[in-house]
């Protein structure tokens, strides 16, 4: 109470107009000196609302209470390139509407833009840039990261200081790039629970969204662009991921070691390189992958030492390999998934495939099949699909090797072993492939029956 008392006459004290007589006998007005953003929050009460003018504001500032800053048209919190911009450490902060920059730039210290180790915080409408990682959640649950601009810090400027080593300074020390890998992420999670994340976009980070020992979170409609992973996850459980856009990066996700996720409505195109990939799915269980667009990457959907999850109705599309199945991996179902045009539909690199299933209830995929053979109209094919592997591994070190993929040769072989299982090569049998018409002849089953629903 005291320390409070004593700020408010400190602030009076500076708004106030003292006059000073000059030689002449006349009156001097002086202009009072505005109060710092570390003081005013400071001085506020639990709950209080500071509102912040245009212009810049000082940080970096720490919030230890429950406050809500909120940022007018043009408002910015600007660091001085040490340490976190803003650290939230109580429950129940607000900050919103702010434009926020200049964190420091060394990874062991975690530098953040927006570190947050209280519970609850709500993060919306921000703008972020210039800073090593976004927004740092740690040990917290039940934070909201809502519409939020995140924008990576890619370059170094011209300074005569000594930065961190290896971080891509120039001997000359002038503007350089800040490398991918020295980067920090748009939005890091550890060790926390129960957050959500919705509406952000994220760009030249090093990877969007990183998951670290982080459960029971939701992550909805977020694009992420031009970084490393889009998302980075590990150790993660019962998280739901739904109608994300991932495109333009090295990757578009890489979920691992994790169990129990839900993976629907997502769209991880265009991610394209040496060694790129739509979605790496490694030693994770028990999930559920389903109507997500895979197209147009390097590799579509990896799967690796993965059992007993069930993906349905994904398409994978115009891929360099569509599917890539590891080893080890076991009870997994697939159906109601579209597999076209792409250029490998298959690479098992002779892998035991026999443990998982390719089709569901007498319902398998969609494998875009010259041959379709249905006799009795109902949408499933009356012979098994057999997609052939016929270079296994051979892809990655012979590049080459895709220019005989419409060969007379490799076309031959995949007619005869539609027709019996050829010895030697890897394959994938689907029981019951779908034809074109299986989707039409569902939806006029669906409406008919909708229609005598309602006569009812």
């Amino acid at each position: 109470m005291r320390t409070k008392i004593a700020l408010l006459l400190l602030l009076l004290c500076r708004a106030s107009v003292s006059d000073a007589v000059a030689s002449d006998g006349v009156s001097q007005k002086r202009p009072a000196i505005a109060a710092t953003l570390q003081e005013r929050i400071d001085a506020a009460s639990p709950g209080d609302t500071i509102r912040l003018e245009s212009g810049i504001h000082a940080g970096p500032v720490v919030v230890p209470k429950p406050l809500t800053l909120a940022g007018d048209n043009g408002a910015e919190i600007r660091g001085n390139g040490i340490g976190n911009v803003i650290t939230i450490a109580a429950d129940d902060v607000t900050v919103t509407g702010l434009r926020i920059t200049g964190s420091g730039l060394r990874l062991p210290d975690d530098d953040a833009a927006v570190f947050v180790t209280g519970n609850r915080a709500r993060i919306e409408g921000n703008v972020i840039a210039e800073s090593l990682h976004g927004i740092y959640l740690k040990k917290i649950s039940g934070a909201q990261i809502l519409r939020n601009r995140i924008e990576g810090k890619t370059t170094l400027g011209v300074s005569t200081e000594s930065v961190e080593k290896t971080i891509g300074q120039s001997t000359e020390n002038c503007d350089t790039t800040l490398v991918s890998n020295r980067r920090g992420n748009g939005i890091h999670q550890w060790n926390s629970d129960g957050n959500t994340i919705v509406g952000n976009e994220i760009s030249e980070a090093r990877d969007g969204i990183y998951f670290s020992f982080t459960n029971n979170c939701r992550v909805e409609e977020n694009l992420i662009h031009h970084v490393r992973y889009g998302l980075h996850y590990m150790y993660s459980d019962h998280n739901v991921f739904l109608n994300n856009t991932f495109t333009e990066n090295a990757a578009g996700a890489a979920i691992m070691f994790s169990k129990e996720l839900v993976v629907r409505g997502n769209r991880f195109i265009n991610n394209r390189g040496h060694r790129a990939y739509g979605l790496i799915f490694q030693s994770s269980d028990r999930s559920r992958l389903e109507q997500n667009e895979i197209t147009s990457n390097a590799v579509g959907l990896s799967f690796n030492q993965c059992n007993d999850n069930e993906v349905t109705g994904n398409r994978v599309s115009q891929n360099y390999i569509g599917l890539r199945f590891g080893s080890n991996s076991s009870g997994n179902r697939f159906t109601e998934n579209v597999f076209v045009r792409n250029l490998h539909p298959v690479e098992t690199g002779g892998s035991d495939v026999s443990g998982n299933a390719w089709a569901v209830k007498g319902v398998g995929n969609y494998w875009a099949n010259d041959l379709e053979t249905d006799l009795d109209r109902d949408g499933i094919g009356d012979l098994p699909h057999r997609e052939l592997d016929s270079f296994g591994v051979l892809r990655r070190d012979f590049p080459v090797v895709a220019f005989l993929s419409e060969s007379p040769l490799l076309k031959f072989l995949r007619f005869a072993n539609e027709r019996a299982t050829i010895p030697g090569l890897s394959a994938i049998e689907d029981p019951a492939p779908l034809t074109g018409q299986f989707w039409k002849i569902r939806a006029q089953r669906a409406a008919a029956l909708a229609r005598t629903n309602d006569s009812r």
